[in-house]
């Protein structure tokens, strides 16, 4: 006959958030590689500056911002939204939207999976 071990809230919920936190890594990861492929490209700093910023884990709430930086951080929103002068090429923005329900299965699917 099988036995059952209880191990405790706190070491169920730790193994859930420590899936959650690698599924959200991955995913802008991906978000990443996929707002690179998406910039345009002129002299390539605005599509090398893109990089996962942080993976951050706050109690039971994972955050995870992908971002531009370095030269092309002055101007990468107006390439994102466009100007007055100059019509929008938005690259950030299509990736996630593309991938958002993706991205919310990945984690849903490593959280589900520890319990």
């Amino acid at each position: 006959m099988g036995s059952f071990h209880y191990v405790g809230l706190g070491v169920l919920m730790a193994k859930g958030r420590a899936a959650v936190l690698e599924a959200v890594t991955e995913s802008c990861e991906d978000l990443a590689a996929k707002a690179m492929a998406n910039a345009p490209v002129d002299t390539g700093t605005l599509r090398a500056s893109v990089h996962v910023e942080s993976v951050v884990q706050s109690g039971n709430t994972v955050t995870g911002t992908v971002a531009t930086g370095g030269e092309a951080n002055e101007y990468a929103v107006y390439v994102e939204v466009g100007t007055s002068r100059m019509g929008a090429q938005p690259y950030m923005g299509p990736a996630l939207i593309d991938n958002a329900a993706t991205y919310r299965e990945a984690i849903a699917a490593a959280a589900r999976g520890q319990f």
